[in-house]
């Protein structure tokens, strides 16, 4: 089957959910075949229609992926080839070999310079603060040497607090006892007890202290933006988080989005992308914290979210407007959703039990407009497909069966 049309060929790397919202999203628009590279064949490509899986078990290496990339290019010599990671580690790569990539592929992605800016967490609570965009207050705290003790500075925040990984690129390929995305910190002897694991499991950059703000799913948000080639934000996404994945090892991913209408955090969006002049896609960690009603930037991720298809429910498909932009050099136009429509990671009978009571009527009138499921694309969903699918939702529900906590109990 052919890959593209007859302009471009779709080259994503990764297999996962965040490269089937692209090769959809894709399809949607354009009617075109993604092609898909990544360490291994993950269910969620798999027998699909629209994208085409090809794995290579040496992935872990930078200059394996670029490899292998240079000889996709050879496959394609008459056509643009639009390069998209879709996890973190793809885009470093992407980033760091971009001299070399860019001499076959559009890469439409910041610069390093930016990049270093944004994706460590330290460097990125600066960006904010420079351009006075609200995020939680934070402390960093460096590793400790080999048989020291972590040396934990005054905090200008209460107990408890969140402890996480400055660097996003190094941590999620460590594995070691007692790994969690971000940590819940009750007091000082915990703090330290976090730090020491942490460093103890092979990670030896800066750790995050952040205050912690109160709450469940409700002051949870999410938002995926565009910014075209000329460093101005096109598209803009706004999403209310219905159910997180509560499985410690996937805390901060989720399963249940609303999209919704927020003015206050797009401007700040907006505010920080332009004036840092970013290009590409991004994807925003937000709590909207109860105390002030203020919408607090955590994180900053330089791709789509893996759960980005809400905004495409929502009105806002953003991966065709990288190919207005960046392959048919088209105005891409303007898009910030307003609509109210409810995506899901899991079946829906699910999402309703682990629905906070708070969000129950949002949800229900967001799913009367629509609800939405990532792989459950009906020109992909052949027999095979479906059955993958299907098995995909057992798993996360009982998952979601063992750590959740039921809506009706909150």
């Amino acid at each position: 089957m052919m890959y593209g049309n007859d302009d471009f060929v779709p080259v994503l790397l990764g297999t996962g959910v965040g490269a089937y919202n692209v090769a959809r999203s894709l399809h949607e628009v354009y009617g075109v075949r993604s092609l898909a590279l990544g360490r291994a064949a993950l269910h969620e490509t798999a027998h699909s229609a629209i994208v085409g899986v090809r794995a290579h078990r040496d992935f872990d290496s930078a200059d394996a992926v670029v490899a292998t990339l240079l000889k996709v290019a050879e496959e394609f010599p008459d056509r643009k080839l639009l390069l998209i990671p879709t996890i973190e580690y793809y885009t470093n790569v992407a980033l760091d070999h971009r001299e070399a990539l860019e001499e076959h592929f559009i890469v439409p992605l910041v610069s390093r310079e930016t990049a270093d800016a944004l994706i460590d967490k330290s460097a990125f609570y600066a960006t904010c603060e420079k351009h006075q965009i609200p995020h939680p207050r934070s402390v960093i705290v460096p590793p400790a040497g080999a048989g020291e003790e972590p040396e934990i500075p005054d905090l200008p925040f209460s107990f408890p607090v969140i402890a996480k990984p400055s660097n996003t690129d190094i941590y999620p390929r460590l594995h070691f006892a007692g790994k969690e995305k971000v940590y819940l910190v009750d007091d000082a002897v915990e703090l330290v007890s976090v730090l020491k694991r942490v460093n103890a499991g092979g990670y030896d950059d800066d750790m995050v202290v952040q205050e912690f703000i109160p709450g469940d799913e409700t002051v949870m948000r999410v938002a995926n933006t565009y910014s075209d080639r000329n460093g101005t934000m096109r598209s803009c996404s706004v999403g209310q988080v219905v159910m997180a994945d509560h499985d410690p090892t996937m805390v901060g991913n989720n399963n249940a989005i609303i999209s919704v209408d927020d003015p206050d955090l797009t401007a700040s969006l907006r505010s920080l992308l332009d004036a840092i002049g970013y290009t590409g896609t991004a994807n925003f960690d937000v709590m909207k914290d109860p105390r002030d009603g203020v919408s607090k930037v955590l994180e900053v991720n330089l791709r789509l979210g893996a759960t980005a298809y809400y905004a495409t429910a929502a009105g806002a498909n953003i991966v065709p407007a990288i190919v207005e932009d960046r392959v048919y050099g088209r105005d891409p136009g303007d898009l910030v959703t307003t609509d109210s429509v409810l995506w899901i990671n899991l079946p829906r009978w699910v999402s309703r039990i682990y629905t906070p009571k708070a969000l129950r009527p949002q949800v229900k009138a967001a799913a009367r407009r629509r609800t939405a499921h990532t792989l459950r694309y009906h020109p992909d969903l052949t027999a095979k497909r479906f059955i993958t699918v299907m098995r995909i939702d057992l798993r996360y529900a009982l998952s979601t069966f063992k750590y959740g906590r039921a809506g009706m109990n909150q």
